[in-house]
């Protein structure tokens, strides 16, 4: 039986009228009345009662109109179900990122990912970098957003989503907050309240580089796991930190942002899996962006009027 010979003998039994379901089907009515005789020889039974002045279904040809309508019923939504699948408008797709994302490309990615994919389910876990590339690796998250630098892996595909600056967190009474920019040196020489090397190794390490090529060699004297906890601490007077851009988002009072000389580029890289051609990982990761995020007002406000390169001290911090 054909999947052809059901959809024929729907429309017949509908029409009742041959020429009226081939012109329906679009066919000539010889090889409709074929298949008609076919299906019927296969069943072993009489659907249909032809006479030179009307058609009409057999007891046995009502019954099998009824449940043919359900099966072509149920292959149609089997076939679109497949088909939303395949162009990403249904499914579930896992997405893991470090905290410092949810600062910049994750909320508008995700907001616009579903309003374009209403039927897909998004499942959204922040997760250390270290996690994210064994939940990746394994199949547990189909996306990861982390910190780059990370140690190359065949198994993993990385893409760059965000480029930003990176810039230095100040208990707004601190004396490097009256320039306009931080020089590396005297940043390097302040404690640091940064976030714990397992979190990132090496974003940690690029920072920490950095920051010792500069001068003296870096004191860490808080570790906190959370970026928002970073900024309450430095707000709290414990120390100075390195942050991407987008953190400046967080505009806690007590706390000043200001760009660091030779501060290094931080950058937001998406981890797939080798080989992945999900349509739902190619949707989301087509929804985020390569920009830079924008800067504060804070920062806007207290640099807009001076020279790029000038540590010239501010009256507002």
């Amino acid at each position: 039986m054909e999947l052809r010979q059901l959809r024929y003998f729907i429309a017949v039994a509908e029409e009742l009228h041959f020429r009226r379901a081939a012109e329906r089907l679009h066919i000539t009515q010889p090889p409709l009345s074929q298949q008609i005789r076919a299906l019927e020889q296969e069943l072993g039974l009489v659907l249909l009662v032809r006479t030179r002045r009307r058609v009409e279904l057999t007891a046995a040809g009502v019954s099998f109109l009824h449940d043919a309508r359900t099966m072509l019923a149920e292959l149609d939504g089997a076939v679109a179900a497949a088909r939303r699948i395949d162009a990403g408008q249904t499914g579930r797709l896992r997405i893991a990122f470090v905290g410092s994302a949810l600062l910049s490309i994750v909320p508008g990615s995700v907001e616009r990912f579903r309003r374009s994919r209403p039927g897909v389910e998004l499942e959204l876990r922040e997760r250390p970098t270290a996690d994210q590339l064994r939940a990746v690796r394994a199949g547990l998250a189909d996306v990861g957003l982390v910190r780059p630098p990370i140690e190359h892996d065949a198994a993993l595909h990385v893409r760059t989503v965000l480029r930003e600056r990176t810039v230095a967190a100040l208990p707004a009474a601190h004396p490097l907050a009256a320039l306009s920019r931080v020089p590396m040196r005297r940043l390097a020489a302040e404690p640091l309240v940064l976030f714990p090397r397992e979190q990132a190794p090496g974003f940690h390490d690029l920072l920490i580089d950095s920051l010792a090529i500069a001068g003296s060699a870096p004191r860490v004297i808080q570790y906190a796991p959370e970026m928002v906890t970073i900024i309450g601490l430095v707000a709290a007077g414990t120390g100075v930190s390195l942050v991407p851009e987008s953190v400046q988002r967080l505009a806690l009072d007590g706390v000043a942002y200001r760009p660091v000389s030779r501060a290094p580029r931080s950058e937001l890289v998406a981890i797939t899996r080798a080989g992945e051609d999900s349509a739902l990982v190619r949707a989301f990761l087509s929804e985020t962006s390569a920009q830079p995020a924008p800067a504060s007002r804070d920062t806007k406000r207290s640099t807009a009027m001076l020279p790029p390169d000038s540590t010239t001290p501010t009256r507002r911090p």
